[in-house]
This record gives C-alpha cells, structure tokens and sequence, in this order.
C-alpha cells in the first residue's frame, strides 16, 4: 500500500471514530436526559427533554409564549422545556421563584444583551450586589418627586397627539382607518425623550424625521438577538462573548443597529453637557428640573464617593431606558384600544365613567377624580393581564441549597421560570382567560364578582414582574397608560374600521391553538412583546 492510501485509510478511521464518538455523545445525553437526570421526572415533550432545539425554534417564530402555554395545556403546571429547565404555572410558583427571598440568581440568559463586560445595565447585571446598587440609582429615577414633575410633559405629549390623530377631520367626521402600533411608539419614545434626555424627539410629528425609525430599530434588535438566548448553544455563546464574539459582533453589525447606538451617544453626550451646566445654575439657587438623566447623571459610588456610572454605563442604562419606556407600555396601549374598540359594553361603560367624571380636559390628572375611575383602571388591568409587556419567563437560575416550588425540591443549577402570558391565561385562576371582560377587577354583587374572585385574580396578576428584578418604571407606566387613555377617550370617539381593516392584530386560523381567535389581539415574543395593529378611526368630540 502506498504512503498516500495508508494515510486516507487512517484519516477515514479517525473521521469514523469521532463521528460514532460524536453521536455516542448525543445518544448517551439524550438517554441521561430522559431517563437519570434530575428533572426526568417531570413531563414536557420529548425532544424539549434532550435538546433546547424546541425552544430555540419557538423563539424564531415569536411565538414562544404560545408554545409554553400549550405545553401547560397538555403537560400540567410543571412541564420540562429543555434539558436542564422546567417552567411553572401557578401563582405560589411564580412567588417562589420571583420573590424577593428566592434562592435564585439571573440566568445566562441576560449576559447575551450586553454589548461588551463594561457596558452593563440594570436589566441585564447577573451580579446581585451589583444589581442591587444599580437599582436603588433607578428606583431614585422613578421616585414620587420625579413622577410629579414628569405629568406635565406627559399630557403635553398625550393632548398634541390626540390633536394629530384628528387634526385633517371635521368634529364628528370619522377618519379613515389607520394602524395605531407606529403612531403609539411615537407618542411614548417622545414622552421618553423629554422626561430622559430634556428634549422631545418630535417622532409624532408629521414631518419625516430619521428618529422615526428607532422603535422599529430596538424592535428588530431584541427579534434578531432573542432566539440566540433561547439556543442551545447559550453556554458557548455566553463564554465567547469576552474571547472575541463581541468584537466580531460590533462589526457585522447592521447599519441601522449602529444608527441607534450613535443615536443613543449623541443623546447622553447631549444631556451630559446640559447637566453640567444646569449644575451649576442650581448651585447658585436657580429651580431647574430635574429628570431621569439627572438622577443617573449624580449617582455616587458608595465605596469611592465618585460617579456611579462612567460614560459608557450611563450609555447602557441610557439605552435602556429607551426601549423599556416605549415598548412595553407600547404594546399594552395596543391592546387596550384593540379590546376596548371590539366590545362595545365595555366601551360603553369606560366613556360614560371618563366623561361624567371630569367637567373638561383640564381636570384629567392625577388626583383623586383620576384614582375614582374604577372602570379605566380595571380596563388597562384587563389589557394588561391579556397582553403583559414580557409574555414569556425572565429566567432564572437555582443556587447553592436548591429551591422548593410547590413543594417539589428543585436542584442547584437548574433553570427555572414563569411565562407571565400563560400564568395570566390560567384557566382555573381567570375561569375564563380568553375574555376580555374588566369588571374580573372590581367587586361588585350586581355582575357576580366576589371579593375572593378578585384576590385569586391579583395574586396571579404579574404584568411587572415582582421581587427585586420588578420594573422600576411601572408606576410611570401606568401613570403615561391612565393619562393616555382618559384624555384620548373625553376629545374623542374610537372604533374599529369595518372587516377586512379591522383584521391587523388580530388572531386567525393560520396562527393554531392559541392565537386562532379574531377577538383576541395577538403579539409575538421578542422578550418584549412586539405587534402590529390595531386598526382604528376616530372622530373629535363637540365637547
């Protein structure tokens, strides 16, 4: 046998024994997996028991959420959605694993987001003491003192785009149907704007503007980024990122993702100078404001006494504050017009309690009118509970001496979590998830709903989380989500635009179990909710 031949012969036999290693390997996993593994036990569908491949190609279809809800539907409260995670859907579970006591720490999951080891915000810090000092800086930027002076600017923005909507037609003439979904992300990114970074970015005006795009942009980042969170290869991703992957990263990245980041610069080094400078007004006694970027901008170190953030944290936390404060509160004012708009009772109801109780415009504010409409809260509950801002789990993972949740002992290292979308569509807690039906909120003898029937609801009802990952911002959520829709609903009449217009949004056959429903507004899963729709059209009011 010549030299050639002999070494073929021997490439072949090693090609051979790493591809039976290699599937000895993968057979030997799956076999542990199933039968020897800790979580064997519980149920789940097979392959979500040897491979995260299910759940990663769930998550590419935005649809994950649904996924999860399906598999409670067949497989119970406790079902195994990959290897080495179980998902639970009942309320004590979702206290065991998301309290503020819980034996748990974030997972990898959260390390995929930053763009590089420095570049670390609240959301995606796994480190706990870091977090904690992290958050008590943001709790400061959302505190009673910078909500009362964020109201002025958020009816400012709320009144003028109202005007907007309306401004081509007569009083009482219907506008032609439009799609609401660009229209909403304008009005908050605008709102986010002028209370972060002290200027609107007048995104809601008519006139073309490149920052229109910017919600569009952090939409597709979180819809390109978040399958990879949801991979199998997760581990390997997480351990690259430091070893070159960011630096590979940073440079493919797409044009409009680069935008966005010069964008978000430019904003901080902006407000940076605008804050120096106000500084030093309010050393000489001047009254200035004061907004989220000053509080984030005079953070200290409690060790050094020094800035908390260096610039390219305040970057990050800047960045965040960006997405968090127009997306979520985006897609439940989505689904409140949606709902609201597809049940004429409610509507009803919701526009006689907003108008009688306020005289004119003027008094639509926080107060105590604002905090008697029992209705509008209970409606903007209902739109939270049927479509919550974070529709799958924020994962988590069991430390050192494990985690009992519902009395079964969950081991160290295992991933744990709760789909807010599926804990809300629980048929034993809600009795009827599917319905939009606010009055589930309000005790009330006249239409059948017991003090206990809405304490079950409550203890089920996470649309921001709990424990010490909860938003921080959800008190100015609900704020922007109270002034929009009572001002928005006292200047003017909405509905949805007859059939096939009315369509946007909405389930259909095509979509299977879940989401087959034309009544029920549909979001995909980006870790965010992202959507489209509804159609509405509008006509101002003879107040």
């Amino acid at each position: 046998m010549d030299i050639q031949g002999l070494v073929r012969q021997i490439a072949c036999h090693w090609l051979l024994v790493g591809f039976s290693a290699i599937i000895t390997y993968f057979v030997g996993s799956a076999i542990y997996n199933v039968y020897f593994s800790p979580l064997a036990k519980y149920p789940g569908p097979f392959f979500a028991k040897v491979s995260g491949i299910p759940s990663f190609y769930h998550a590419l279809t935005g649809h994950r959420h649904v996924w999860i809800w399906q598999c409670h539907q067949i497989y119970g409260d406790v079902f195994r959605f990959q290897p080495n995670g179980i998902m639970v859907n009942s309320p004590t579970g979702y206290q065991s694993i998301y309290g503020t006591k819980a034996n748990v720490k974030k997972g990898k999951f959260y390390e995929v987001f930053p763009r590089n080891k420095h570049s670390r915000n609240t959301l995606n810090t796994v480190d706990r003491v870091i977090h904690a000092h992290k958050r008590r800086v943001l709790n400061a930027v959302f505190s009673e003192t910078a909500l009362r002076s964020a109201e002025t600017f958020i009816i400012s923005h709320v009144d003028r785009w109202v005007e907007l909507l309306v401004e081509d037609n007569e009083p009482e003439v219907w506008t032609e149907p439009k799609d609401i979904s660009p229209l909403i992300n304008w009005l908050f990114f605008d709102i986010l704007g002028d209370l972060c970074f002290g200027r609107s970015f007048e995104s809601k005006e008519k006139q073309e503007n490149p920052l229109k795009s910017i919600p569009h942009t952090t939409t597709m980042f979180f819809k390109g980024v978040y399958p990879f969170t949801k991979s199998p290869i997760l581990q390997l991703w997480v351990w690259l990122k430091p070893r070159g992957l960011d630096f590979v990263l940073n440079r493919i990245k797409p044009a409009a993702s680069k935008q966005y980041g010069q964008f978000v610069m430019d904003s901080v080094m902006q407000r940076t100078k605008q804050e120096q400078k106000l500084q030093k007004e309010r050393a000489e006694g001047a009254e200035v404001r004061t907004d989220m970027f000053h509080y984030l901008f005079q953070a200290k170190d409690p060790k050094t006494g020094g800035p908390a953030y260096t610039p390219i944290e305040l970057f990050s936390e800047a960045s965040l504050l960006i997405i968090a404060g127009t997306d979520t509160s985006a897609v439940v004012l989505c689904a409140f017009f949606f709902y609201i708009t597809r049940n004429p009772r409610a509507y009803r109801r919701l526009t006689k309690e907003i108008r009688e109780t306020f005289g004119n415009l003027d008094e639509i504010k926080s107060g105590p009118k604002l905090s008697s409409c029992r209705y509008l809260s209970a409606c903007i509950d209902e739109a939270l509970r049927m479509c919550p801002p974070l529709p799958s789990e924020l994962p988590r993972e069991v430390l050192s001496g494990g985690l009992v949740i519902d009395g079964q002992q969950i081991p160290q290292g295992v991933n744990v979590g709760t789909s807010g979308w599926s804990l809300m569509h629980h048929d034993e807690v809600y009795g009827d998830p599917w319905v939009y039906r606010p009055e589930r909120w309000i005790a009330d003898e006249a239409s059948g709903v017991t003090t206990e029937d809405v304490t079950r609801a409550q203890r089920a009802f996470y649309p921001f989380s709990a424990g010490v990952g909860n938003c921080a911002g959800k008190n100015l959520a609900m704020k922007e989500l109270l002034l929009a829709t009572a001002r928005t609903l006292f200047m003017v009449d909405v509905k949805a635009p007859p059939a096939p217009d009315n369509l946007l949004g909405a389930g259909s056959s095509e979509l299977g179990w879940g989401s087959r429903s034309k009544s029920h507004f549909v979001i995909e899963d980006a870790y965010l909710g992202t959507k489209d729709g509804p159609m509405l059209q509008l006509k101002r009011r003879t107040i």
